[in-house]
């Protein structure tokens, strides 16, 4: 192998397929990195078995050839290297990679890429293109609720569904949920998987997005995902089970309604939230009467007061308490000028939304308090 690449688009595609790199692995190998050389580009590939990221980068070729190169190595050495424009990299028959930038020459022992998983196979698929920048903005607005760690495997990944015209993501941990639909007309196929946590957020940063830029998304019957980009491929193995009924969480009817400006619920409960996170309740309480919200929490350093005034409020008086994080991640998600709360009694779950946009919806449940207004 021997290629001579730009340091810095050489660094771009590290840094994307590094996404996928492990350090914390019982196959030694995926500490790695695959390089692979082929018609004018060197392929990059990085797994950790559950996520595959393979990227391409345009260079000049001398000879090809394909090794194993230590994967955090490798970033570090490039990345020191940037501010030269160019990088020969070599690698001989024992697998000893050869870097040289400038009066810079640099030796490390690499792998037969022989030894490095193959990348996964696609079965019979189905495919959809969707625009990057719907994919992107519905996992920004969903994985925040996926579930870290919990007994229910599927409740650690969140949940696409395509079908009829339209594209769903949730994502729901347990104690709340996050639900965003877009409506796409020319995407008419019926889908229904289960994106792991683990990925969703690398696949969300690796969508550059633009108004014309789309991905294709190629549902395997093996179970496995794979998105192609312009020069990246991302394959993801899928979370297998049935996931719990959303539909059925959501109330039909409230008996609460209230109307805020966002910015100004946002800064009051993050204001709250500071002297809340300071003990182990953990809470803020709401209490919403003619036409105002009071938002109080108290720990042993301290309490906290807030008041607002709500734009519209209808149903009547209500207090009720909640997670202060769950609140928080809500007012800093959402982007419009005013949201909409929606009640039914002090132990029934909120449901959230942006008055402009009914399709993006929030649910949080309350916690059970013995507080009175």
């Amino acid at each position: 192998m021997r290629l001579h690449c730009n340091s810095a688009a050489l660094l771009e595609g590290l840094q994307t397929a590094s996404r996928a790199l492990t350090t914390r692995t019982a196959n030694p190998i995926l500490e790695g990195l695959l390089i692979e050389t082929g018609a004018g580009q060197v392929r990059i590939t990085a797994s950790d078995e559950r996520l595959t990221i393979l990227t391409r980068v345009e260079c000049d070729v001398r000879e090809n050839g394909r090794g194993v190169i230590p994967g955090k190595l490798f970033i570090d050495i490039v990345r020191r290297l940037q501010d030269n424009d160019s990088i020969e990299i070599s690698m001989n028959d024992r697998f000893v990679f050869n870097i040289v930038s400038g009066a810079t020459v640099i030796n490390v022992a690499g792998q037969d890429a022989d030894l490095y998983p193959a990348l996964p196979q696609m079965a019979e698929s189905s495919e959809v293109t969707l625009p990057q920048d719907t994919l992107r903005e519905m996992i920004q607005k969903t994985e925040f609720a996926i579930a870290a760690d919990d007994a229910r495997e599927v409740l650690t990944g969140a949940l696409l569904e395509i079908a009829g015209g339209d594209v769903t993501m949730v994502a729901l941990d347990g104690f709340r949920m996050a639900y965003k639909r877009e409506k796409i007309s020319d995407v008419l196929e019926s889908i229904r998987a289960i994106i792991p946590g683990r990925a969703i957020g690398d696949i969300g940063k690796l969508l550059p997005g633009g108004e014309d830029a789309f991905v294709s998304l190629c549902f395997s019957a093996n179970g496995r995902l794979q998105l192609r980009l312009k020069n990246t491929d991302i394959y993801v193995t899928l979370i297998g089970g049935e996931y719990i009924n959303y539909r059925r969480l959501l109330p039909t009817s409230f008996k609460v309604r209230a109307v805020a400006a966002l910015e100004t619920l946002r800064q009051c409960i993050d204001r709250a939230a500071l002297l809340a996170r300071e003990g182990n309740v953990n809470l803020i309480r709401f209490h919403l009467h003619d036409d105002m919200l009071e938002i109080d929490s108290n720990s042993q350093m301290g309490d906290a007061h807030e008041e607002m005034e709500l734009e519209q409020l209808e149903g009547g008086e209500m207090t009720i308490a909640f997670n202060v994080r769950y609140m928080l991640d809500v007012v800093r998600t959402v982007d419009a000028e005013k949201i909409v709360l929606n009640f039914t009694d002090s132990l029934s779950p909120c449901v959230i939304t942006p008055e402009d946009d009914l399709d993006y919806v929030h649910l949080v449940l309350p916690v059970r308090t013995g507080y009175t207004a």
